[in-house]
């Protein structure tokens, strides 16, 4: 969106940048943990491009659907550009996946760089194999509280998506990585909860050219645990 702002206002058109929370740079402020992107660095960009681009207005706390409309936008200026982006994670279609213990890792990134430390349970279960689930990995293991930090991903070493400086950053740090499991329903037990899981082999791959995960029959066993933060996509809320 900011990338958009500044290409539009160096052309010579003034931009009215919407925001719906309280400071721009998106993801990169929101979603990216500080031991990798220390605070103030994409403030600091912000700040030199609102210098650089007058042209540039900026609306905070202006969320679309809320605070203002699509047709009051339309009405207001002469083009509207939505960049809204995948900003809400995907959950998991199990049974139990309501319970609150279960969470959605970009929501668990945010509150952090919001400046919430909540203190964890002793295990945290991560669920996923890409960035997002190697940066909540990183961040439950840095967290009062937390012991064992676990990732359980349901394809292969060979198939996890994760960059491979940020899945040997975790696994140094001493985060397990579970290869070939995959959640099949959360199971309430006191303070714990049991996030029951079966055993995957890969097939033939899909259409996206991925070897699809097929579960062993008799593989289902539990795992107690006091979090499951779930990191297995995002999606957008138009």
């Amino acid at each position: 969106g900011m990338a958009a702002a500044q290409n539009l206002a160096e052309n010579g058109f003034e931009v009215h940048v919407y925001e719906m929370t309280d400071r721009l740079g998106g993801m990169m402020v929101w979603g990216i943990p500080a031991f990798r992107l220390p605070p103030g660095i994409i403030e600091e960009d912000m700040d030199r491009l609102l210098a650089q681009c007058p042209g540039i207005k900026p609306h905070l706390n202006c969320s679309l659907g809320r605070e203002v409309t699509l047709k009051e936008l339309k009405e207001r200026h002469d083009a509207v550009l939505l960049t809204i982006g995948a900003w809400w994670g995907k959950s998991m279609d199990i049974p139990g996946a309501e319970d609150p213990r279960i969470i959605d890792g970009v929501e668990f990134l945010r509150r952090v760089n919001s400046g919430d430390r909540p203190n964890l349970p002793e295990t945290v279960l991560v669920i996923g194999g890409g960035d997002v689930a190697m940066d909540a990995c990183r961040v439950a293991k840095r967290l009062t509280g937390s012991k064992t930090v676990s990732v359980l991903y349901r394809r292969g070493p060979e198939e996890i998506p994760a960059r491979r400086d940020e899945l040997e950053g975790a696994i140094k740090e001493g985060v397990e990585i579970v290869y070939n499991t995959q959640p099949v329903s959360v199971v309430t037990d006191g303070d714990d909860i049991l996030l029951r899981c079966v055993e995957t082999r890969l097939e033939e791959p899909d259409d996206d050219g991925r070897r699809r995960p097929e579960t062993i029959s008799g593989s289902e066993h539990d795992i107690p645990c006091g979090m499951v933060i779930l990191s297995v996509g995002q999606q957008v809320e138009s």
